[in-house]
């Protein structure tokens, strides 16, 4: 076949069938690829890698683990972008991580995490540096305004006073709130 056979237009198919055709697979495609990011996306799926890692049952016995609310906060509210484009730029690059789970010696057992949780942390901590805890902030919202009355006077000082300062002198929640749902290394 020749590359010019590509772009003439057909003699058996109307452009209008094309058209037709183009639409389908595209909406197929666009919600077979979303079905599949979500379901990626659930704890049950993140479980399926680290099921003898004690990480779900850190975030359970947490604040984030339905503490006083009552919320359980999933994998992906803390390990995800909220913002569509870069949820799939994530989804993209975190897709690696299945391959290190089929390569690296002994991924899935409590001995690697505990032995590489100071790096795995730092990781993390570097990422929610990167994009000002915007996922931190996406629950916590009314963090520096309109703050609830069950925050403490000392947090709601500490708050209004970093929010005072020039944005790019700014803590961000991570500078103060390390091991907020995951044991975070001494060290």
């Amino acid at each position: 076949m020749n590359w010019r056979a590509l772009f003439k237009p057909s003699a058996k198919i109307s452009i209008l069938a094309l058209l037709i055709i183009g639409v389908v697979v595209g909406v197929v495609g666009y919600f077979g690829t979303q079905q599949t990011l979500h379901a990626t996306s659930t704890d049950e799926f993140c479980m399926s890698c680290h099921s003898n890692h004690s990480l779900k049952d850190e975030v359970l016995a947490s604040a984030h683990g339905g503490g006083s609310a009552g919320i359980v906060v999933q994998c992906q509210d803390c390990h995800l972008p909220h913002n569509p484009v870069k949820y799939l730029v994530k989804k993209i690059i975190v897709s690696k991580d299945l391959y290190g789970y089929l390569t690296i010696d002994g991924f899935n057992t409590q001995e690697w995490l505990d032995e590489n949780r100071k790096e795995q942390a730092d990781l993390a901590l570097k990422y929610f540096k990167g994009n000002d805890s915007a996922n931190c902030q996406h629950c916590h919202s009314r963090i520096y305004e309109n703050q609830p009355e069950t925050m403490k006077k000392m947090a709601k000082r500490m708050h209004a006073n970093n929010f005072k300062k020039e944005e790019d002198k700014r803590k961000t929640c991570v500078d103060c709130h390390k091991g907020v749902a995951h044991v975070y290394p001494k060290g």
